[in-house]
Protein backbone atom coordinates (compact mmCIF):
# COMPACT_ATOMS: atom_id res chain seq x y z
CA UNK A 1 0.00 0.00 0.00
CA UNK A 2 1.26 3.13 -0.85
CA UNK A 3 0.37 6.35 1.48
CA UNK A 4 -1.32 9.23 -0.03
CA UNK A 5 1.19 11.67 1.54
CA UNK A 6 4.15 10.11 -0.01
CA UNK A 7 4.93 12.99 -2.35
CA UNK A 8 6.25 14.45 0.81
CA UNK A 9 9.01 12.30 0.79
CA UNK A 10 10.28 14.06 -2.86
CA UNK A 11 13.21 15.89 -2.88
CA UNK A 12 11.13 19.16 -4.68
CA UNK A 13 8.42 19.14 -2.05
CA UNK A 14 8.08 22.60 -0.79
CA UNK A 15 6.14 24.65 1.78
CA UNK A 16 2.64 24.70 -0.65
CA UNK A 17 3.04 20.70 -0.72
CA UNK A 18 3.36 20.58 3.19
CA UNK A 19 0.36 23.00 3.26
CA UNK A 20 -1.86 20.89 1.31
CA UNK A 21 -2.58 18.02 3.64
CA UNK A 22 -3.68 20.57 6.91
CA UNK A 23 -7.30 19.97 7.95
CA UNK A 24 -7.49 16.81 5.70
CA UNK A 25 -8.76 13.21 7.10
CA UNK A 26 -6.28 10.45 7.10
CA UNK A 27 -5.89 6.94 8.79
CA UNK A 28 -2.94 6.68 10.68
CA UNK A 29 -1.25 3.72 12.23
CA UNK A 30 -1.50 3.54 15.60
CA UNK A 31 -0.05 0.43 16.88
CA UNK A 32 -1.78 -2.43 15.49
CA UNK A 33 -4.84 -0.36 14.41
CA UNK A 34 -5.69 2.56 12.02
CA UNK A 35 -6.94 5.50 13.74
CA UNK A 36 -9.02 8.67 11.60
CA UNK A 37 -7.54 11.53 12.28
CA UNK A 38 -7.10 15.04 10.97
CA UNK A 39 -3.82 16.42 9.81
CA UNK A 40 -2.83 19.25 12.44
CA UNK A 41 0.81 19.44 11.07
CA UNK A 42 3.78 18.56 8.79
CA UNK A 43 7.70 18.63 8.60
CA UNK A 44 10.61 17.26 7.36
CA UNK A 45 12.63 15.07 9.90
CA UNK A 46 16.41 15.33 10.71
CA UNK A 47 16.97 12.09 8.62
CA UNK A 48 14.91 14.01 5.25
CA UNK A 49 11.48 12.05 5.96
CA UNK A 50 8.31 13.89 6.35
CA UNK A 51 6.13 13.41 9.41
CA UNK A 52 2.69 14.25 9.86
CA UNK A 53 0.97 15.66 12.99
CA UNK A 54 -2.67 14.15 13.64
CA UNK A 55 -5.07 15.98 15.93
CA UNK A 56 -1.89 18.11 17.53
CA UNK A 57 -0.85 15.22 19.62
CA UNK A 58 1.04 12.37 17.95
CA UNK A 59 3.46 12.48 14.56
CA UNK A 60 3.77 9.66 12.42
CA UNK A 61 5.77 8.87 9.06
CA UNK A 62 4.16 8.92 5.77
CA UNK A 63 4.89 5.49 5.66
CA UNK A 64 2.07 5.12 8.37
CA UNK A 65 -0.82 6.82 6.78
CA UNK A 66 -3.35 6.09 4.51
CA UNK A 67 -6.29 6.94 2.89
CA UNK A 68 -9.22 6.77 5.54
CA UNK A 69 -13.02 5.23 4.60
CA UNK A 70 -14.57 8.47 6.42
CA UNK A 71 -14.78 11.88 5.00
CA UNK A 72 -15.42 15.57 6.53
CA UNK A 73 -19.43 16.39 5.90
CA UNK A 74 -19.30 20.45 6.00
CA UNK A 75 -23.02 21.00 6.68
CA UNK A 76 -24.07 24.70 5.33
CA UNK A 77 -26.45 26.97 6.92
CA UNK A 78 -29.45 28.68 4.25
CA UNK A 79 -26.87 31.45 4.55
CA UNK A 80 -23.86 29.04 4.02
CA UNK A 81 -21.94 29.66 6.89
CA UNK A 82 -20.93 26.65 8.69
CA UNK A 83 -22.84 24.53 10.52
CA UNK A 84 -21.43 21.97 11.47
CA UNK A 85 -17.98 19.71 10.27
CA UNK A 86 -18.75 15.85 11.27
CA UNK A 87 -16.59 12.86 9.92
CA UNK A 88 -19.11 10.48 8.17
CA UNK A 89 -18.44 6.93 6.97
CA UNK A 90 -18.17 6.56 2.86
CA UNK A 91 -21.08 4.62 1.52
CA UNK A 92 -19.31 2.06 -0.90
CA UNK A 93 -16.30 4.43 -2.02
CA UNK A 94 -19.40 8.12 -1.89
CA UNK A 95 -20.21 10.29 0.47
CA UNK A 96 -23.57 9.90 2.06
CA UNK A 97 -26.51 11.39 -0.36
CA UNK A 98 -28.12 12.96 1.77
CA UNK A 99 -27.23 13.39 5.76
CA UNK A 100 -30.08 13.63 7.45
CA UNK A 101 -30.53 14.39 11.50
CA UNK A 102 -33.79 13.79 13.39
CA UNK A 103 -34.08 15.76 17.00
CA UNK A 104 -36.19 15.28 19.56
CA UNK A 105 -37.52 18.61 20.33
CA UNK A 106 -40.08 18.45 23.58
CA UNK A 107 -39.92 14.96 24.45
CA UNK A 108 -42.33 14.08 21.83
CA UNK A 109 -42.14 15.56 18.77
CA UNK A 110 -39.19 14.81 16.00
CA UNK A 111 -37.86 17.07 13.28
CA UNK A 112 -35.74 16.14 10.92
CA UNK A 113 -32.81 18.17 8.92
CA UNK A 114 -31.95 17.33 5.78
CA UNK A 115 -28.52 18.29 3.56
CA UNK A 116 -27.34 17.38 0.43
CA UNK A 117 -24.01 17.53 -1.36
CA UNK A 118 -22.90 20.53 -3.41
CA UNK A 119 -23.04 19.64 -7.27
CA UNK A 120 -18.99 20.55 -7.34
CA UNK A 121 -15.59 18.82 -7.78
CA UNK A 122 -14.60 16.50 -4.35
CA UNK A 123 -11.56 18.12 -3.23
CA UNK A 124 -9.61 16.82 -0.49
CA UNK A 125 -11.31 14.99 2.50
CA UNK A 126 -13.78 17.40 2.67
CA UNK A 127 -17.45 17.50 1.31
CA UNK A 128 -19.87 20.20 1.16
CA UNK A 129 -23.68 19.95 2.13
CA UNK A 130 -25.79 22.29 1.46
CA UNK A 131 -29.44 22.69 3.89
CA UNK A 132 -32.24 21.81 1.69
CA UNK A 133 -35.18 21.67 4.53
CA UNK A 134 -36.43 21.05 8.46
CA UNK A 135 -39.95 19.25 8.85
CA UNK A 136 -41.72 18.02 11.67
CA UNK A 137 -41.93 14.31 11.54
CA UNK A 138 -45.04 11.83 12.89
CA UNK A 139 -44.37 10.44 15.82
CA UNK A 140 -43.90 6.01 15.21
CA UNK A 141 -46.25 4.57 17.03
CA UNK A 142 -44.60 1.91 19.62
CA UNK A 143 -47.45 -0.82 18.92
CA UNK A 144 -47.05 -0.83 15.32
Amino acid sequence: MTSPLEYLNADGADEADFEQPMRELYAYRDGEHWTDGIVTGTKRADDGRALVQFDGRVWVSTEDVRDSDHYIAVLLNPDSSVYAEVVARLIDGSPADPIRDVSLTDGTANVGTEWRPLDEPRRGTRVRYRYTGTAELEPVDADS
